[in-house]
């Protein structure tokens, strides 16, 4: 298993009760409640069939969800519960809570029949005295929040688990004069568990020089057939360039690394002979997540993209802003993945960069919803911001990968947050909306997050 083939999330689920109240009908709710936990793709339900309602049948479940090694637990409240049942099992488990309150049957009978909302109130109050902040749903089983919300939270408990055995390789350190982009190992990995490798410019190109001749010209044939125009490449310039595809993505497989981070201009021309940007394009589209510049956050923005999206993502500049049509026009040197070029336009491989040794991708990228998002750190602490917009049909104006994106929110207000308050100047652009999954993993990881035209919060 890899971080973006993962396997199933383990999603751990009991019901409170209490006998003063229809017990017998919120043990026919939780049955339902299993089955939908049991329909959600990537999920596999770890279920405490009898319902909790004294502190024995609680300690009881501990010890059997403990044996299933769980990623996430829901505390159904199927009536009202006594309010020691949920803090035993928010002090028992490590993981991502969700508390969910059921709605009162619409048929009456005169009395409270499951008085399930004061329940997970009571709950969720103790458990904020408690220092926990669990997740909150208020839904009936045919509400389709309840399956937006309780499959949004296995997705996010799945990236925290997998964020813990992450390894991203950190190839030659970042790309000169962007000191922003440097990385604190040792505050990444206790902040989310991933693992960073530095790993010598010097041992990649002895790796790629290594590639026999033969392979690297029927590599390269492979590879630029890919694009429209490849007319200023030479013979030579395109047997480098898939020399050092082939030699990433073995360096990876045979290292067991999720992720790359490179160094793909500056020593990389004067050391082997082309700058990586077109490598970069390539191994993103294969499945190899690869961040350039070695922007390693970057990076691991682009792994949690990808992860919620199901689709590669591109690590870009924002390099204009146009407040009267509300648009940014996003652009790099030729390393997004070519399957989200635009169709109905041609895809280039230039080698204008690095005097002439470049090798970098020329296209404009299809149009669609997507996300801004980054995942980077202030100095002291990991943080995160992201907004919404439309990408637009967008003209190559200049050589590189290009969009102009029109966003749901101000530019204006955008570019000041990026510029005052010290953001890296890489982005992420992702195909997809994933802002309440992004909102609800900083929420977890108890880091600063931002959304747009919404207060900044906090996550403690």
């Amino acid at each position: 298993m890899t971080f973006l083939s993962p396997r199933p999330t383990r999603l751990g689920i009991v019901c409170l009760a209490r006998l003063t109240f229809e017990a017998d009908l919120g043990a026919q709710l939780y049955a339902q409640a299993r089955a939908l936990l049991g329909s959600l793709d990537g999920v596999q339900v770890c279920a405490i069939e009898k319902l909790v309602i004294e502190s024995p049948d609680a300690d009881a479940a501990i010890e059997q969800l403990r044996t299933k090694q769980i990623d996430a637990l829901v505390i159904l409240n199927g009536t009202f519960a006594l309010g020691g049942l949920a803090m035993r099992f928010a002090q028992s488990f490590d993981v991502p809570l969700l508390l969910w309150g059921l709605p009162e049957p619409k048929e009456q009978t005169g009395k409270l029949r499951l008085n399930s909302l004061v329940g997970m109130h009571v709950n969720a109050s103790n458990l904020y005295k408690l220092g926990y902040r669990p997740l909150t749903l208020y839904a009936s089983l045919d509400d389709l929040r309840a399956r937006e919300n309780i499959a949004r939270l296995a997705r996010v408990a799945g990236i925290l688990r997998d964020l813990r055995t992450l390894r991203i390789a950190n190839i030659g350190g970042h790309a000169p004069g962007f000191d922003n982009l440097g990385v604190d190992k040792l505050q990444l990995r206790r902040a989310l568990g991933v693992e960073v490798v530095d790993v010598s410019l010097q041992t990649l190109v002895a790796h790629a020089k290594s590639v026999v001749r033969e392979r690297a010209k029927a590599t390269a044939g492979e590879l630029l057939g890919q694009f429209d125009d490849t007319g200023e490449l030479g013979e030579t310039q395109g047997e480098l360039f898939a020399g050092l595809v082939i030699a990433l993505r073995a360096f990876a497989a045979e290292n067991k690394f999720d992720a790359l981070a490179i160094k793909c201009w500056g020593d990389l021309v004067e050391q082997y002979g082309i700058a990586g940007c077109g490598v970069v394009s390539a191994l993103n589209d294969s499945g190899l997540v690869t961040g350039c510049e070695g922007d390693v956050m970057g990076t691991l923005t682009m792994l949690v993209a990808q992860r919620l999206t199901g689709t590669p993502s591109v690590l870009t500049d924002l390099v204009s802003v146009d407040r009267e049509d509300n648009t940014a026009f996003l652009w790099h040197i030729g390393c997004a993945p070519l399957c989200l070029a635009n169709p109905k336009q041609s895809k280039h491989l230039f080698s204008h960069f690095a005097g002439g040794k470049g090798v970098t991708a020329g296209f404009a990228l299809k149009p669609g919803r997507v996300t801004l998002l980054r995942i980077g750190d202030d100095g002291q602490s990991v943080r995160m911001i992201a907004t919404t917009g439309n990408a637009l049909e967008t003209e190559m104006e200049v050589r590189g990968t290009v969009s102009r994106v029109a966003l749901d929110s101000s530019a204006s207000v955008f570019l000041d947050e990026l510029l005052t308050n010290g953001w890296e100047h890489h982005l992420v652009m992702a195909y997809g909306e994933i802002v309440p999954e992004l909102e609800m993993l900083a929420r977890e990881l108890e880091m600063l997050a931002r959304e747009l035209e919404m207060p900044l919060t906090v996550m403690k």
